[in-house]
């Protein structure tokens, strides 16, 4: 029983740090003048659908994905994960 509780507090913070990430990715979208989250996606060669799936904190993204963002932003990866290394 105790197993289960530490798996679903797990999970829960998995969806909150997802979700953090998601504001993360829209406020540098933001910040970089865009509007719409299908411009940028598409002005940067990203699926519009899995972008916005990001930024609403909705869908796990890659490893790769985070490079590509982090290039698309001009920023090496612990720039715009906002971390230091």
């Amino acid at each position: 029983m105790y197993e289960g509780k530490v798996a679903k507090n797990s999970q829960l913070d998995s969806d909150q740090e997802l979700m953090e990430l998601g504001r993360r990715i829209r406020a540098l979208r933001i910040s970089k003048g865009y509007k719409s989250a299908e411009k940028f996606a598409l002005d940067h060669n990203l699926s519009r659908v899995h972008y916005g799936r990001w930024e609403a904190g909705k869908k796990n993204i890659t490893y790769k994905s985070l490079l590509i963002l982090a290039r698309a932003h001009g920023m090496t990866l612990p720039e715009f994960l906002g971390v230091e290394i």
